[in-house]
């Protein structure tokens, strides 16, 4: 194996250039779908600007010499709207899977433009700034509204304390590998802290210390004394700022699970989706659909007056799980799990990628790869814990992180053939 060349990818000036204008289509989707103006400047949803970007965007592609279904994740994501789009006619409710479908079709183009578009490593390093500006003015905005997301899939408190773990890593990495970022980025951090605790979320907390731990657990060995000192920070930062209110409500997870509390609706709710499953093992109900069906399986498993005489049709899994499982069975499961499979196998591709000479590990570039890679996964665990209490799959936040994953892959693969054929 000749030595570390690829290195050269930190040379963002050889990377392979596409023209910037598909770049900004990118950042501009994100911009839109995260921020969300459409939900304060009147008429502005009428425009249905993310849907018209994403058209743009897959004409760009379409036309694009660069653009290749040869992605394994691609591949898979591909094959993942197909069979939504076999659901639509076939399912219960018609409409909603059909508005799911066109939802994962936007996205999968959007996937697409960031895995083709995002090509070095200095656009990588422009998208992640952005993502992190984009992600303050949502703490900022969750902060002054009292703990709740900006509106629409980032209307509720839950779901804006899942976007706030997911960043949380990027700006604890990011700290660590710039030096002369350190301060500002601690302060993108406290202040995504600030914005969790103020959604009062029981899932966001689990979410925040599974994610905390791994921040701590996965910082490189010369900059353990560092992350240590950031994850003091962040408690002393939680134990100060929270109220009597938010522990009382974060000591309230055990009352929950009794009887009348939240957490026996949610196990009510995924008991059925168990059901819908056995009854269905194979396609699922289809995307969209575990409310419009729910009341089936409610009666069908001997609830003719539901939980607590109160039936829970109508409502959400209210977990990423019980809504993979339910709606989209076997094949779902197996196409969903492939994805990850290939996102797990990137991101060791770009940790053994990086580390190869270990004599070039302390260059600050490499620093940054490095943690960005780490960030990525604590995203990860960011959203896949939190995420067990909330219906997140059709949600941009996983289908975007796999791209970023991608994307930083594909980037590193180009620089050098001897990698990129052995992958």
């Amino acid at each position: 194996m000749q030595d570390f060349k690829a290195l050269k990818i930190l040379d963002s000036t050889r990377a392979p250039q596409q023209g910037s204008w598909p770049f900004y289509l990118v950042v501009l989707f994100l911009v839109l779908e995260y921020s969300r103006p459409q939900e304060y400047i009147p008429g502005f949803g009428s425009l249905h600007l993310p849907a018209v970007i994403s058209i743009f965007l897959a004409l760009s592609l379409f036309s694009s010499h660069s653009f290749s279904l040869s992605e394994k994740q691609a591949k898979l994501f591909l094959m993942m709207l197909v069979f939504m789009v076999f659901h639509v006619p076939i399912a219960v409710n018609n409409y909603w899977a059909f508005e799911v479908t066109k939802i994962m079709a936007t996205y999968f183009v959007v996937y697409l433009g960031i895995i083709t578009y995002i090509d070095s490593l200095q656009k990588f390093r422009r998208l992640m700034t952005m993502w992190i500006a984009i992600h303050l003015l949502l703490g900022v905005n969750g902060i002054l509204k009292g703990g709740v997301g900006i509106g629409g899939w980032l209307g509720d408190e839950n779901d804006f304390a899942l976007v706030m773990n997911m960043i949380i890593p990027f700006a604890f990495f990011i700290a660590l590998s710039e030096a002369k970022k350190m301060i500002p980025y601690m302060i993108f951090l406290l202040i995504f802290l600030y914005a969790m605790m103020s959604s009062f979320s029981r899932g966001g907390f689990v979410g925040l210390v599974a994610a905390g731990t791994y921040c701590w657990l996965r910082a490189p060995g010369t900059k353990k004394i560092l992350s240590t000192v950031f994850v003091g920070l962040m408690v002393i930062f939680v134990l100060f700022y929270g109220s009597d209110r938010y522990w009382q409500r974060i000591q309230s997870i055990q009352e929950a699970a009794e009887p009348g509390g939240t957490g026996e609706d949610r196990m009510y709710e995924w008991k059925i989706g168990w059901q819908m499953f056995l009854a269905n093992p194979l396609l699922g109900v289809g995307q969209g659909n575990f409310p419009w069906t729910f009341r089936e399986y409610e009666i069908a498993a001997g609830f003719f007056e539901g939980l607590n005489e109160r039936s829970r049709a109508g409502r959400a899994a209210h977990s990423l799980y019980f809504t993979l499982i339910p709606e989209l069975g076997l094949v779902g499961i197996l196409l969903f799990l492939g994805m990850l499979i290939c996102t797990y196998k990137d991101l060791r591709f770009i940790r053994q990628f990086v580390r190869k000479d270990a004599s070039q590990e302390q260059r600050p570039e490499t620093n940054m790869v490095l943690c960005l890679s780490y960030a990525m996964v604590g995203s990860l665990i960011g959203f896949f814990v939190s995420g067990a209490f909330i219906s997140v799959l059709y949600y941009p936040c996983l289908w975007m992180l796999m791209a970023f994953i991608t994307a930083l892959r594909k980037i590193m693969v180009a620089h050098d053939e001897e990698y990129s054929t052995s992958y």
